[in-house]
């Protein structure tokens, strides 16, 4: 999984909440042994009425797939032993950054702005984290303003408060 997908909006640090502590189930061990881990700056979802967090599926936040936040710290869960992360929760007002799938798609001021407050979903490829385009009502992230002259290569966005994972 990558480090630092998804990073706090330079202007909205002020607003970062304290991290809070989640139980991860035990992870299922990949062919050389090893556990997947939710690593820092990955976003992080609580299926309704699951015991734990995981690390967001492709095509998520959604109101089945809703999250919790995104990661302060790596999970400690192995193959057989639950573990916890940190998590600086979602919260209104709160202003991330990620890269977009398609970088054509948002490479103007124009384009990005034509996806301003457009409600999308994050992918994950090959446990790379980026932001999708498509405008869908049940998607959990909400594109915020960006000068894409300041932040070229990245989208601004924010958490749906219909898909926390405390909206149930």
């Amino acid at each position: 999984m990558a480090r630092g997908d998804i990073q706090p909006f330079d202007t909205a640090n002020a607003r970062l909440t304290s991290a809070v502590t989640y139980m991860v189930q035990p992870g299922r061990a990949g062919a050389d042994g090893t556990v997947s881990r939710i690593q820092p700056g990955e976003p992080v979802i609580k299926l309704a009425g699951a015991t734990g967090v995981i690390a967001a599926v492709t095509s998520s936040p959604t109101s089945t797939l809703r999250i919790v936040g995104v990661a302060a710290s790596t999970s400690t869960e192995t193959a057989s032993a639950t573990g916890i992360v940190t998590v600086v929760p979602a919260t209104n007002g709160q202003i991330w950054i990620v890269a977009p799938a398609t970088a054509a798609t948002w490479d103007t001021q124009t384009e990005y702005n034509a996806l301003v407050g457009a409600r999308v979903l994050l992918q994950n490829s090959a446990g790379t984290y980026t932001i999708l385009a498509s405008d869908g009502a049940g998607n959990g992230c909400i594109v915020e303003y960006l000068d894409i002259a300041k932040y070229p290569g990245m989208v601004a966005f924010s958490f749906s408060p219909l898909c926390d994972y405390r909206n149930v």
